[in-house]
């Protein structure tokens, strides 16, 4: 009897060097915040490395503790929408060994999925970028839990 497995791998830090991209993104928003006189001093990176992986609205409450929900949440828009555009300039990158990695559980006839904390348009800017859909059975978005807890 032949078993066939299922690989389910998280995008962000296992397959794509997120790293490479939340810097020019988290820039691109605190400088469209001091362009419009909400923001005055540097770039918050070093606190923002302090607690990537925690929810992004926690990242703006963190952040951007004097502003409005509404501010954060324009902040998180320009964050999103700048991590797209940095992964579709070529600003990321796959991890080494992980396009080889998906080609051969694929070749094996093996189900591969990403499961993923990231939005739907950022994971699908990725899948794009690297032409991952070649080796994918599904992408699976924080969005998807949510919308499917909330039924």
């Amino acid at each position: 009897m032949i078993v066939k497995q299922a690989y389910i791998f998280d995008m962000d830090g296992t397959l794509f060097q997120t790293d490479r991209i939340l810097g020019h993104a988290l820039k691109d928003v605190f400088a469209f915040l001091r362009e419009q006189g909400r923001w005055t001093t540097e770039t918050p990176l070093a606190e923002y490395r302090a607690i990537m992986g925690v929810p992004l609205p926690e990242v703006w409450r963190t952040l951007l503790p004097a502003h409005t929900e509404a501010d954060r949440a324009q902040a998180d828009q320009i964050f999103q929408d700048a991590l797209i555009r940095h992964i579709e300039q070529g600003h990321g990158a796959l991890y080494p060994g992980a396009e080889e990695v998906l080609a051969a559980l694929q070749a094996s006839g093996h189900a591969v999925y990403i499961a993923s904390n990231g939005w739907k348009g950022y994971l699908a800017a990725i899948v794009r970028q690297y032409a991952l859909e070649r080796w994918l059975d599904g992408v699976y978005s924080i969005e998807d839990a949510r919308s499917t807890a909330s039924t």
